[in-house]
């Protein structure tokens, strides 16, 4: 590989691992992006999964830390992680089969992200989506957190903890920020399965799916879906790296050598920068970098 090109590839990666880190989704389609158009990558399916790898280094560094601080739902992760397997190791046999030639690759992705963009931009300044209560109540949730954590004692910052409240296979409630918030297990190992098989087939992480997933259907708050959804993701995230190699696809490990530490340097910035910005500045900021990047392959 030139050396502009390994400056370039480690550059890049930088910025998508701060974005995955960050929780809100989009930082394995950067990473994508950096394959296909920076560095030429012809082949789909290296590209989903050097993709995936990327995904998963990030969550070595960026889980901990937001364990440290607090904000994983252990409960939804794991309830979502239930169906989320089998929806990967299916992706990834879809994607191998019916997605492994660029030109048909390149629209997928375009449409399922500028897709995707729009709902989100939608719910963060639509009037109907701001004025919907859940919403709205997930929302202030998330800003009283924000400002304990950066303005109150560490004695007082017991209210930005989350504590279960009820547990079964049909219902299950956590409080946190003053504020009690339910999900049906069986809809988060749903949205797992889906979620998992979208993110396999087309080789991403799966975030920007899982992050509207869990702050505008399960109306979870973003300070907590930020690293909940990165737990989640591990699992299928797994199983599809190991299907696609299964399949026998082919690494540059010289190039990866150069990207995995670049995501591993990101990702240790996204969960400090991510307690000091709100969530609708954080979903509105990945927002705008998806629906750029989906029309950009839409057109192209």
């Amino acid at each position: 590989m030139p050396l502009w090109h390994s400056v370039l590839a480690f550059a890049w990666c930088l910025l998508a691992g701060l974005l995955m880190s960050l929780g809100v989704g989009g930082g394995g389609i950067l990473v994508g992006i950096g394959q296909i158009s920076l560095l030429g990558v012809g082949d789909p399916n290296v590209v989903k999964l050097v993709n995936q790898l990327a995904e998963l280094a990030s969550r070595v560094i960026s889980v901990p830390m937001y364990q440290r601080q607090r904000r994983l739902v252990w409960s939804l992760a794991a309830a979502y992680g239930v169906g989320a397997p089998a929806g990967a190791a299916l992706g990834a046999w879809l994607s191998k089969s019916y997605l492994s030639d660029m030109a048909v690759y390149r629209p997928a992705f375009g449409i399922l992200t500028a897709s995707v963009a729009c709902r989100v931009l939608y719910e963060d300044w639509g009037r109907s989506a701001l004025a919907h209560a859940g919403r709205r109540r997930a929302r202030e949730a998330s800003q009283r957190a924000l400002e304990r954590r950066l303005r109150a004692p560490p004695d007082l910052r017991h209210d930005t903890e989350v504590h279960t409240t009820e547990l079964s296979w049909r219902r299950v409630s956590v409080r946190f920020g003053g504020e009690d918030f339910a999900f049906k297990p069986i809809s988060a190992a749903a949205g797992g399965f889906f979620i998992a098989l979208f993110g396999s087939a087309l080789g991403v992480g799966g975030g920007f799916l899982v992050t509207p997933f869990m702050t505008s259907f399960l109306l979870f708050p973003m300070y907590l879906v930020a690293g909940t959804g990165l737990v989640a993701l591990v699992l299928p995230l797994l199983v599809s790296v190991g299907s696609y190699l299964t399949l026998r696809v082919s690494l540059d490990w010289p190039q990866l050598a150069i990207e995995i530490p670049a995501v591993i340097l990101g990702s240790f910035l996204g969960p400090h920068l991510s307690r000091r910005l709100d969530e609708r500045t954080l979903k509105t900021l990945v927002a705008l970098v998806l629906l750029l990047i989906g029309l950009f392959y839409v057109v192209r």
